[in-house]
């Protein structure tokens, strides 16, 4: 690559190559590394899977059902935690043996705004503890925070700032250190844009402390983004304005960027849209705007499942990346970018070669945006 993205560290989620259990941690690495890629950010629950492949005996989580994500373990798990500390050496390994560097794991969410004195404040602390040894461990640089987005997370702002400010506290304190880069969740309830995310980061004032900016969150953000089940909203000239907003943040407070497409809602859903069965199989909590970031997230300049079911302009996306990026890029940004992308219809199928076709069509986008963006800087 020759162009203006040549001078940043450019990799690939492995969240993003596949969601079944067929789609293991080194086959996600050896596709990652087919594509030329060296850099990757690791899903919490690949790694977890992955060190259960390795202690086939572990016992299960006793984290509580209604606060577990995924396989997530509880933070008096001590046996499943030893088990994954232990196996930070061989993960290294791993990653070195796919000439891979993992910069960041992700997502630690649910941890920010409890009320204070309710229980899942003090053991949402415990369970960060657990976290940040680990990715200590991992010598990862980053871990990401996503914004809690349950509804019962209703602390004031002072409470959430603190609740950042004591984590980049804690991750400043490990050896080696790891930053906090907290993104804001369009299907949260309280911090579901970006502006709302740097109040907080702000707030909090921590050098340990930035934010992760997602640009697929833009279009669904519920202030300026499209309605899910309307397919209204996302107007040009209020996308603008934000971005120029957005131009104004320090670019070392933006710790990394991830990037995806969003797909308009043209056929809103629960009115025929191909992601209604989806949702009506899986009714997640979180509401339509979570089924269309799982679902209707594919990769800008590719389109719909991973180029492979485009049949018109629609299927490409239209959430504005190359406009995000600029912007972003504008600030100063100098940190990591990582492709996160999410097509959960295409990335369920139980088929092997899964991993591939995404960090495949990764490298498409990367050229198509690279291309762009260089000649809209030769243009000016």
């Amino acid at each position: 690559m020759t162009g203006i993205l040549e001078k940043y560290r450019i990799g690939v989620a492995t969240a993003s190559l596949g969601m079944t259990k067929s789609h293991t941690l080194p086959l996600k690495f050896a596709a990652l590394r087919k594509a030329g890629y060296k850099y990757a950010e690791v899903g919490f629950g690949d790694y977890m899977a992955w060190v259960r492949e390795r202690n086939p005996n572990l016992p299960p989580s006793s984290c509580p059902p209604e606060w577990k994500e995924a396989d997530e373990p509880d933070p008096s798990d001590t046996e499943i935690w030893n088990a994954m500390y232990a196996e930070a050496t061989g993960f290294l390994q791993m990653a070195r043996d796919h000439d891979l560097s993992v910069l960041a794991i992700q997502p630690l969410n649910q941890f920010d705004g409890w009320p204070e004195g309710s229980k899942r404040a003090d053991w949402v602390k415990r369970k960060a503890e657990k976290w940040l040894t680990l990715c200590s461990r991992l010598k990862v640089e980053l871990i990401q925070v996503g914004a809690n987005d349950y509804a019962e997370a209703n602390a004031p702002d002072s409470k959430t700032s603190e609740d950042l400010r004591w984590l980049a506290e804690l991750g400043a304190s490990l050896e080696p250190p790891v930053k906090i880069a907290y993104e804001p969740w369009c299907f949260s309830k309280r911090v579901n844009t970006w502006e709302k995310a740097w109040e907080l980061v702000q707030l909090a004032n921590h050098p340990n402390l930035g934010m992760c900016i997602d640009v697929a969150h833009f279009p669904l953000a519920p202030s300026y983004g499209w309605n899910p089940a309307t397919g209204e909203g996302w107007e040009i000239k209020q996308n603008d304005e934000m971005l120029d907003r957005l131009k104004e943040v320090p670019g070392e407070k933006i710790f990394y960027l991830e990037i995806s497409d969003v797909l308009k809602p043209v056929i809103p859903l629960g009115k025929g849209s191909s992601f209604d069965e989806w949702n009506d199989e899986n009714k997640p909590p979180r509401g339509d705007i979570f089924t269309w970031s799982i679902c209707g997230r594919p990769l800008p300049f590719v389109g719909k499942d991973a180029g492979r079911n485009v049949k018109s302009e629609d299927d490409l996306g239209g959430g504005r990346v190359l406009e995000s990026v600029k912007a972003i890029l504008s600030t100063g940004f100098k940190g990591p970018i990582m492709w996160e992308f999410f097509e959960a219809i295409s990335m369920e199928k139980d088929d092997s070669d899964v991993p591939e076709i995404y960090a495949q069509a990764c490298r498409v986008a990367e050229k198509a945006l690279d291309e762009q963006l260089t000649r809209r800087t030769k243009q000016l």
